[in-house]
Order: C-alpha cells, then structure tokens, then sequence
C-alpha cells in the first residue's frame, strides 16, 4: 500500500455502478489512477466522498495495487474546496489538462505539486490569470526537462541583446531573426520577438502587457509540441466563450 500523501484529482470519470476513477496528481507518486468505490452513490456515508472527486479539493489519500489502476484505500478531504470561479475555473482546468496528458504514471515531480499549489491558489484569488499561468507553463516545461533559454542565442552561443530581433524555435531556443521585420510581407514569417522583452521574460517579470503576449505565443507553441499537435478541450472550450 502506498502511504498517505497529499492530492487533487486532475478528472474523474463513472466507473461500474457506483464507482469512480479518478485521476490524481499526487506529491510524491505523481499522477495516479485510481478507483474509489462507492464515489458516485447518493445515499448512506458515500456522498461526502462524492464531492471530493471533483478537481481543485485539497486531499490526504492512500492506495493499493499494481499497475496503471490502483485501489484508493483512503480519500479523505485536506480543506475546503479552492474558490475558483468565471475564467478562473476555466484556467485551472486547462492546468489539469496539462498535467492529465503531458505526466507519465508514478513519475513524482514534488516541486511541480508546489508550484500547481500554489498556482490554484493564485487563480483563486488572483484576476490576473495571465500572469498566474505564465510561471506555471515555465515551471511545466522547466520540470518536463524542455527547458527554453531565453538570455541566450541557442545557435551562436551569444547572450541575447535588447536591441536585437528574435525567433522562437520550438523546444530549442532563440536565435537572431533571419527574416523580415514586417510580418505583414509574409504569411508563414515566424513572429518575431525583441531581445528587450526575452530579457524580461527570462528575469521572471510577467507584468508588461506586451510581455504575457510574447509569454502566451511561446507557450502555445513549445506545449503544443510536446502535445504533438492534439487539441486540449479546455482550450477550445475556454476560447468558444470567449468569442461568443
């Protein structure tokens, strides 16, 4: 059995009559499944275990068994559920999405459970969503072992300078623009990105509007690498509302 540690569930789906896997990020095991029996009934002591198979509630749980799908021995409530609500529901849930699909089974990442902590926390309380998430990403990628060298030249070795333009190559790094300044003249032109802002980026600082900008696009392309191109339905479904 698989001591007791903390936990959220990332998405939990019906499973049998009355029971529930649920899919855990946990501290020192990492991401888990794991069946937890009797989840779904509406009566008798099960009900105040169904509310705790939803995502954002702090737990304590423990486990069995061998394998991809384990048995929940214990799932118990660690706090009161995180508050978050609006876009703020939507973004965390776009956190988990991540996690779900990009976190091999029983691979621990402690620092990633502090940073995810602490980035539901922010997303709670915090209207700025873009600079919650921003870090998050980083810290994602950095963990994943991906990480992007913004103070650098991947190409030439040379540190970046402010005054200079840049291109992002997905997963590897900058390097001076060889292209036309003027996006508007090509299409296919990858953005470009000025030396000012990477500097910025790479000091942690996600103030700057046009900084979360340039911190959004490169997000998107180096995650949806690693995604290897499949969509994530919290995405479609956060932009669809959005545009309505």
């Amino acid at each position: 059995m698989i001591e007791q540690q903390p936990a959220y569930v990332l998405h939990s789906r019906p499973w049998r009559e009355s029971s529930v896997i649920a899919d855990l990020f946990t501290l020192n095991q990492g991401r888990v499944s794991v069946i937890v029996h009797g989840a779904r009934k509406s009566k008798g002591k099960q009900p105040a275990k169904r509310a705790l198979v939803q995502p954002f509630t702090p737990l304590l749980v423990s486990f069995s068994g061998r394998g991809e799908l384990r048995t929940s021995v214990q799932f118990d409530g660690a706090g009161p559920p995180l508050p978050l609500a609006g876009n703020g529901l939507y973004s965390g849930l776009y956190i988990n999405e991540l996690l779900l699909k990009l976190l091999a089974i029983d691979d621990p990442y402690p620092h990633l459970f502090a940073y995810y902590q602490a980035a539901l926390n922010q997303l709670a309380h915090n209207p700025q969503l873009e600079q919650c998430l921003r870090p998050f990403e980083v810290h994602l990628m950095n963990e994943l072992g991906y990480h992007v060298n913004l103070d650098k030249d991947f190409v030439s070795g040379l540190p970046v300078v402010a005054s200079e333009n840049y291109q992002l190559h997905p997963l590897q790094g900058v390097c001076l623009s060889q292209g036309p300044v003027d996006q508007t003249t090509s299409a296919v032109n990858i953005p470009i990105i000025t030396g000012n802002i990477l500097l910025q980026l790479a000091a942690g600082q996600y103030t700057d509007k046009e900084c979360l900008k340039v911190a959004k696009y490169m997000a998107r392309v180096n995650l949806d690498q690693l995604l290897g191109g499949k969509p994530l339905q919290s995405r479609n479904l956060f932009e669809k509302l959005v545009n309505k």
